[in-house]
């Protein structure tokens, strides 16, 4: 070790402290600890999650706007328990699921909303069977689309 390399070079209050300091870059950070792995959420929290949250971006569309979790969080409340992103696509493919085919995802709006939702739209769709563009600016057109049919369809509903 270096301060026993050092040896009378550093007092005793010099050696205490260099020990101090060595120990604690040393040390591993709490963060980096093992946690433990969190559980899924069971269905039917979930699918109480997907309903409260198919309300929400229905009464988004009837208003013609985009939406993203922070404002759905704030908006439902309790409602919406604390969710990974993988509990965010499990809750908007059981949104989606009781979308006719002929009608575009109301997750839609959650993409359009937020983009860093475009991955999970992509895991969403391709749960429902659907084809996405792989190309961003050509997922970005599809959402455009998608939102105006979603806005005109659910505008006086």
């Amino acid at each position: 070790m270096v301060v026993d390399t050092a040896g009378d070079w550093l007092s005793s209050d010099e050696q205490h402290e260099a020990h101090f300091w060595i120990r604690k870059i040393t040390r591993v950070p709490k963060e980096a600890r093992e946690r433990p792995t969190r559980r899924e959420l069971p269905p039917d929290v979930l699918e109480s999650a997907a309903a409260a949250v198919r309300g929400a971006l229905k009464k988004a569309a009837r208003e013609q706007t985009t939406t993203n979790w922070a404002r759905l969080k704030q908006q439902l409340g309790s409602a919406l328990p604390h969710m990974t992103l993988a509990d965010h696509v499990q809750v908007l493919t059981l949104v989606d699921q009781a979308t006719p085919t002929d009608q575009a995802l109301l997750s839609s709006l959650l993409a359009a909303g937020d983009p860093d939702m475009t991955t999970s739209y992509r895991q969403v769709a391709g749960a429902l069977g659907l084809d996405v563009p792989a190309d961003d600016d050509d997922l970005r057109d599809v959402l455009e689309a998608d939102v105006q049919q979603v806005h005109s369809y659910w505008h006086r509903r």
